[in-house]
């Protein structure tokens, strides 16, 4: 008999490990471990399940929750698509928004309760003021305020009301840059999540739910994770931070582990961590077991053990308010615009299909761990700052839905980079040279969509030489632009707004992973690599220009 192996077979996207030979041997020995590769595609309201294995999809099935179980657990059911029932909200292909003409709706905003807005506002004002005095890249990162017209529509969409305090923060702040608002950190590094974020998280945390079959999920106070929660903290390795919103009281998820209340980052209410956050920073002294640090880049940071005084010349002010918005250009004409057969060409409209999980070649992934292991070693010894900025590993999952959005397929060594770290932060997260970061999945698919919009939109001659929807970017600089590898041949080059597309010259390479083993033997050796040298300061990686002999 197939029995699966752990309690959270799909945690992994897809890469079900099963035991062949039996459970009960005592030695590893005995037991042979084979991993099936399963695809879980969805569409029409129904979730569609193949692993090859008859007996194994029939398990997956049955463990996960029915579609009233899910709704109790606060998730979206499903159908499975050949009959049986099952729960689960994954949605491979998310809605297109199309447009039909009719006016955009209108919603009523509300006003939160006045004593509990200045609340917030005086402890946002704390810890603005302090940022501003000692951490000032990242009070620059905090974005702008979520309009009373947003927060009224994702109350009126969803039916749900969000609590007074969350709510006069994201009329504060709508979160903030970087991934998962990794430009902001909560103790110990949870990033601040903006307001259509807490669905993103919301969505992820159910469908885990939901095919492990976590039965005790009906109560909110009680099993690993309730649809009713509401992220607003996200470490991107599985761990939020949530406000309950029957009571307001602010708890902590970890994956794989039972909602807790009362550990290190529990609190009665929002608004009470807001205000032990700016006493943190204003008096130096711990925010439960964590104080706060600043980086030599002026970003605030949170350490187990008193840091000192922040740096010198670290102040300065929040980010410039939004330029008046300049007078737009005229819009093409349907004349200049690309034709349907054009746009196909661009690669940039593909033809609608379903994710499918690939694992990468086995040589080829062999490679690139081999390599990331040398990158991370002497990270995690000359530059460990820089080394903890790499991200857990994406799920194949993830990678399928992405590539299914984009109609290509990922070369196996990027697959195979994104499977060991799902980039790293957009600001000061490792990459390559000279000023670039690995993007996450996420990202790699957002700048696609943004840069292939732009083609469709614009005049049919942006598709010759400025972009190209079979070009995959993989890793972007502050400036906006990315480098990237063609679908078609694996090659690199670079992408910016203002020249397009560089397919020759320093910035080309044969293959990511080429990039990838010239980037470890520039670290090793300190030599330049096309002309850029690794230094570290203060625990981070830099690259700065060789000098010419």
């Amino acid at each position: 008999m197939i029995k699966l192996r752990g309690p959270r077979p799909l945690r992994a996207a897809l890469a079900v490990v099963v035991l062949l030979g039996g459970t009960a041997a005592s030695s590893a020995d005995a037991t042979k471990a084979v991993v099936i590769a399963c695809s879980m595609l969805s569409g029409g309201g129904s979730m569609s399940l193949s692993c090859g294995d008859l007996e194994l999809e029939a398990e997956i099935r049955a463990r996960a929750l029915k579609p009233d179980e899910a709704r109790a657990a606060g998730c979206e059911p499903i159908t499975w698509d050949d009959g049986s029932d099952g729960g689960s909200n994954i949605t491979a292909n998310p809605p297109e928004m199309i447009a039909t003409g009719e006016p955009e709706p209108t919603y009523s905003p509300r006003t939160p309760d006045p004593a509990v807005r200045a609340r917030v506002d005086r402890a946002w004002d704390r810890v603005e003021r302090w940022l501003g005095a000692h951490a000032s890249a990242t009070l620059r990162k905090l974005k702008f305020p979520a309009t009373a017209q947003d927060l009224a529509r994702w109350e009126a969409e969803r039916g749900r009301r969000l609590p007074d305090d969350l709510y006069a923060s994201y009329l504060r702040h709508d979160g903030a840059d970087g991934n998962l608002g990794d430009g902001f950190r909560l103790p110990p590094a949870y990033g601040l999540l903006g307001l259509y974020e807490i669905d993103y998280v919301n969505r992820e945390k159910c469908e885990d739910l939901v095919m492990d079959g976590d039965r005790s999920a009906a109560d909110p106070a009680k099993g690993k994770w309730h649809g009713s929660l509401l992220p607003f903290g996200d470490s991107s390795r599985g761990q939020e931070l949530f406000v309950d919103p029957r009571t307001g009281r602010v708890g902590e998820s970890a994956w794989g582990e039972n909602l807790r209340y009362d550990g290190p980052m529990g609190w009665p209410s929002y608004a009470a961590l807001l205000e032990a956050l700016a006493g943190s920073l204003e008096a130096g002294t711990p925010l439960r077991d964590w104080y706060p640090t600043v980086t030599a880049t002026c970003e605030l940071r949170w350490s187990p053990k008193p840091t000192g005084a922040p740096p010198a010349n670290c102040a300065g002010g929040p980010r410039p308010a939004p330029a008046p918005t300049p007078t737009p250009a005229p819009e093409p004409t349907e004349e200049e615009k690309p034709t349907p057969e054009e746009a196909r060409a661009t690669g940039c409209r593909p033809a609608r299909r379903r994710p499918v999980v690939r694992m990468p070649d086995p040589a080829v992934a062999a490679r690139v761990e081999a390599t990331w292991r040398r990158i991370e070693a002497w990270l995690a010894r000359r530059a460990p700052a820089t080394y903890r900025t790499l991200r857990g590993p994406a799920t194949p999952r993830a990678i399928a839905r992405a590539e299914a959005a984009m109609g290509l397929t990922f070369p196996d060594d990027l697959r195979a980079s994104l499977l060991r770290h799902d980039g790293a932060p957009r600001w000061g997260g490792f990459g390559p040279a000279p000023f670039y970061a690995y993007m996450p999945v996420k990202a790699v698919y957002s700048d696609w969509k943004m840069l292939c919009g732009i083609v469709l939109d614009g005049p049919a001659d942006m598709a010759e030489g400025w972009w190209d929807g079979h070009l995959i970017p993989f890793a972007s600089a502050i400036d906006g632009g990315n480098l990237f590898v063609d679908s078609r041949t694996g090659k690199t080059g670079e992408y910016f707004d203002e020249e397009g597309l560089t397919l020759e010259g320093d910035v080309v390479w044969p293959s990511y992973l080429a990039l990838l083993r010239d980037t470890a033997e520039s670290l090793r050796t300190g030599r330049p690599i096309r002309g850029w040298r690794p230094r570290v300061k203060k625990g981070e990686l830099d690259w700065v220009q060789a000098k010419r002999r």
